[in-house]
């Protein structure tokens, strides 16, 4: 398989940082990555839920609809992330807080937005 542009050795060595640090703080560079509800989502504000498309797990995990900008959704693959969909720059996943820390981290991602049934429906 080949990755666009991008080193699979960076890939596998980010996701091993990221594996090993899931619970450290975000940098002031990956939060400034995340729109204002993931945000307060991140810091523990529950009230903007309500903003956000919620799922659960089979297990009952809450998961969050979000948006990436990125051009590498391997990256996001990698950290065993199921990617919904992928337009252009444009990547469309459902990530539990951890996962959602996790892709922030990632080099290769630009940005990361809320979500919603409207927003995603209209990406298709």
């Amino acid at each position: 398989m080949i990755i666009n542009r991008f080193p699979l050795a960076i890939i596998l060595s980010s996701v091993l940082t990221l594996h090993c640090s899931s619970t450290k703080s975000l940098s002031e560079a990956e939060k400034a990555k995340l729109d204002s509800p993931l945000m307060h989502l991140l810091s523990g504000d529950r009230e903007d839920d309500k903003q956000l498309d919620i799922t659960h797990r089979v297990d009952g995990t809450k998961e969050y609809a979000v948006i990436v900008q990125s051009e590498h959704p391997e990256a996001i693959r990698a950290l065993g992330i199921t990617v919904s969909s992928v337009f252009g720059d444009v990547i469309v996943v459902h990530v539990t807080l951890e996962e959602l820390k996790n892709i922030v981290s990632l080099p290769t991602v630009q940005a990361v937005r809320t979500g919603s049934r409207r927003t995603i429906q209209h990406l298709h």
